[in-house]
């Protein structure tokens, strides 16, 4: 099976030189008329503006696969994704409903038997069977949008039908959103269609789950945007709203289960959902801006969501496909409380590129994501300084989202470089791994390292670029917003500098250490088992975010009902290491009744006098 592997790294190759080709050259639309009714089964294909980027998105992520591939992975899974990958320029080259809808359910399909690889285990069958529901009811829900919209139209052409939505009734167009955006949504992760994301990437390969997630997601918002602003334009503030609502809980959503999460490849997951709701947020600010007359913030908005897509393709990538090579040293071990110290030797050389990606995807300098995520507060921030009601909310209610869900993602991936990555390796991977040498596969995260470092320090070009895709989309000038991105280029460009002298005085000191001594505590050298773990660090952020972490996540509060779940998500509980169901039970229980019983502690001094004083009445009656 080895010997496959140049040949499904030349098929997704010849799929990512095709993108670009696609992406660059000027190339007349293709049309198929498949029938009599061909004004509604034609095959149309064309690269509209709009979708240009996307296909250059899609080949950053295919040929980082591809390269990756020529050393670790399946080979059969390798050449099962340059046939995704070319039903994910399908769609994104469609220009009709029957030729979207072909393109989209061969991406789906293709997609459920990928994630179902490993299908004799239990929770990939289950976590397959989870994605495959939500395909084909998105599926269904996008057919009968678009449906609507083409005999509305007269025709399955998008220019036909983008021309005829401005004669679209009220019930036709609220009907023919909706259907479309649950159909696209669920695709995307949105809240609170997210639940088969968080099983179903984990569940697939890495080099799947790298393009599940850095490039699918990304192809579901260009299939919103595409709704939002062609077919069914203008889509109305209050779609705007419901879109920016959904994507403001999905920021915060993802960064909270993301920083409670320690499987390496679930927190990845929803790490997705939280930058994902960042996208469509800004997708949703882009839409109400455009329906209350603010062209300018419309554009910064637009802007920012396709910035972040890019970075979002480079950074995802980046961590799925490190995550599938700490899957492969460490012998499918990616639980974050039972690995430690994986930069030293195991993985050394993938360590610093792991450690850039881990900047991008809490948003921190010099990273891409630290400018997109910028621009995107930036244009909340207009919002509220807009001096339009409607705005002003909106602003607020996306600052204190998104800064919640960065904070939150932040702690997330500090957990996961700190544990996995820094410090000393534990005795298993001083005993079993021998040091990482350069290959195919780290060479794959160095370059995705790079793009993610020169996007966040040299942004302008990029901008300048998407700007053009902003204002042809949206029919603004696009000379509105220049000085913004002279800011951003410059406030990325000094974000850098303390980076680059903690790489100095690191290098420095390096050169000049005379002694190194081991940590010790009261004269001995500690214990493994006294360093932190995953669970332990996040302990705090669970016990204060109980009440909206996900249903595994409170059910592990309580000892009876964690028996169904892996140890992982078990805990910190006082019954932790009981096994036996009936001790279980009787602590389950005394933990309701205790829970019960804190309505007499009102924290009132009159209370417990009173308790006092009946205390002492039923004494002196009991005495007597």
């Amino acid at each position: 099976m080895h010997a496959l592997r140049p040949l499904a790294s030349l098929l997704l190759g010849a799929v990512a030189a095709t993108a670009v080709a696609l992406a660059v050259l000027p190339l007349a639309p293709f049309v198929i008329a498949s029938s009599v009714f061909a004004r509604y089964l034609s095959l149309d294909f064309v690269a509209t503006p709009l979708a240009r980027p996307f296909l250059i998105f899609l080949a950053i992520g295919v040929i980082a696969v591809a390269i990756w591939n020529l050393k670790r992975g399946r080979a059969g899974a390798g050449i099962a994704l340059a046939f995704f990958s070319a039903t994910m320029v399908g769609v994104l080259l469609a220009h009709s409903v029957f030729a979207f809808l072909l393109s989209w359910e061969s991406m789906s399909l293709i997609s459920i038997l990928i994630v179902a690889t490993d299908r004799e285990r239990k929770d990939v069958r289950r976590a397959a069977f989870a994605y495959a529901l939500i395909s084909q009811l998105g599926a269904l829900s996008t057919t009968i949008g678009f449906a609507i919209l083409a005999v509305h139209a007269g025709s399955g052409n998008f220019s036909t039908i983008a021309a005829a939505a401005a004669s679209l009734s009220p019930a036709m167009r609220a009907t023919a959103i909706v259907a479309i955006a649950i159909g696209f949504g669920s695709k995307a992760g949105l809240v609170p269609l997210q639940f088969w994301l968080p099983r179903a990437h984990p569940a697939a390969p890495a080099n799947a789950s790298a393009l599940l997630s850095g490039v699918m997601l990304e192809i579901a918002l260009y299939a919103l945007a595409l709704a939002c602003f062609v077919l069914v334009a203008p889509a109305g503030s209050l779609v705007g709203l419901v879109l920016l609502l959904s994507g403001l809980a999905g920021a915060i959503v993802g960064g909270l289960a993301a920083a409670a999460e320690s499987e390496l490849k679930r927190l990845l997951a929803y790490s997705s959902i939280e930058h994902i709701g960042v996208m469509v947020s800004a997708l949703g600010l882009a839409i109400c801006a455009s329906a209350l007359g603010f062209p300018a913030l419309a554009t910064l908005a637009f802007l920012a969501m396709l910035f972040h897509a890019l970075n979002h393709t480079a950074l995802k990538t980046l961590l799925f496909l490190a995550s599938g090579t700490v899957v492969e040293r460490m012998h499918h071990v990616t639980d974050l409380d039972r690995i430690r110290g994986l930069g030293s030797d195991a993985l050394k050389r993938s360590a610093p590129w792991v450690l850039v990606g881990c900047l991008a995807a809490a948003a921190l300098p010099p990273s891409n994501a630290f400018v997109s995520e910028w621009l995107v507060l930036h244009g909340f921030i207009g919002a509220t300084l807009s001096g339009n009601l409607e705005l002003a909310v909106i602003g607020v209610l996306g600052l204190f989202a998104l800064l919640l869900g960065g904070g939150l993602a932040a702690a997330a991936f500090l957990k996961l470089f700190g544990l996995a990555f820094a410090g000393a390796p534990s005795s298993r991977e001083r005993e079993t791994e021998s040091p990482e040498r350069f290959d195919a596969a780290v060479l794959s995260l160095a370059l995705l390292a790079a793009l993610v470092l020169a996007l966040g320090i040299f942004p302008l070009p990029i901008l300048n670029a998407l700007l053009v895709v902003a204002t042809g989309t949206l029919g603004t000038s696009p000379t509105t917003l220049p000085g913004t991105f002279t800011g951003v280029a410059h406030l990325a460009t000094f974000a850098a500098l303390p980076a680059v002298g903690a790489i100095i005085f690191w290098w420095y000191g390096v050169r000049t250490a005379k002694k190194n001594d081991a940590v010790w505590a009261c004269g001995s050298a500690p214990p493994a088992r006294s360093a932190y773990s995953a669970t332990a660090l996040t302990k705090p952020l669970r016990r204060i975010f109980a009440f909206a972490l996900f249903p595994e996540r409170q059910r592990s509060f309580f000892p009876a009902a964690t028996s169904d779940f892996p140890t992982h998500v078990r805990y910190a509980v006082s019954t932790r290491d009981v096994t036996n169901e009936a001790a279980r039970a009787i602590a389950a229980l005394a933990q309701r009744l205790a829970r019960r019983l804190r309505i007499v502690q009102s924290g009132r001094m009159r209370i417990y006098i009173a308790y006092a004083a009946a205390a002492i009445v039923l004494a002196l009656v009991l005495g007597r």
